[in-house]
């Protein structure tokens, strides 16, 4: 595949992971729709008109973008993976930290959220640049978004199980996670 080859030659090449991870995933073609591109302008408009940020701004990631899970090892299946989108957008990223913020009176009430420890792991993705709408205690915002998703995954369910997003303050963060990700693969050639 195009996309562990332009890994293997961004590593022979010296690059870090980062610059590696924007190569594949900012500027490679998507694996799922390289047969259907009007697919993927559809879902892409349909959440930049839903959160009124620039098309540019929506990119898929994961075994959509590439083709595999380079975490779980698998391949990308029509029906049965999802489709991972990433939203960078720093408005967008503020914007639901403080509606989470409001929600919960300035963190000072944490019941809304799934579990007693989940706000850790919700701070934990913020602490590095991602908003993770899963991890959102139950508010309207996130009603609201749920909805959004859950219609656009009913729309697409003969090629995705589901569709989620996740929010990145700038592209900085964005590379940094999925370079990370890259990086696992430095050494099981």
């Amino acid at each position: 595949m195009i996309y562990r080859e332009g890994i293997e030659k961004g590593f022979k090449e010296g690059q870090k992971e980062e610059e590696i991870a924007r190569k594949i995933f900012l500027s490679y073609p998507t694996f799922v729709f390289r047969h259907d591109k009007e697919e993927e302008y559809k879902i892409k408009n349909e959440i930049s008109k839903f959160f009124n940020i620039p098309f540019r701004n929506v990119q898929v990631v994961g075994s959509a973008k590439t083709g595999e899970s380079y975490i779980k090892n698998t391949f990308f299946r029509i029906n049965e993976s999802d489709l991972d989108i990433a939203i960078i957008d720093l408005q967008m990223f503020y914007d639901y930290m403080e509606k989470v913020f409001k929600a919960t009176k300035g963190y000072s009430d944490l019941t809304g959220f799934s579990t007693p420890k989940s706000h850790l792991s919700y701070e934990k993705y913020l602490a590095k640049g991602i908003f993770r709408p899963d991890f959102m205690p139950k508010c309207e915002a996130r009603t609201v978004l749920r909805k959004f998703l859950n219609n656009l995954s009913s729309n697409h369910a003969q090629k995705f199980s589901n569709i989620n997003v996740a929010i990145y303050a700038s592209e900085c963060f964005f590379e940094s996670k999925q370079g990370k990700i890259i990086k696992g693969l430095k050494n099981t050639k």
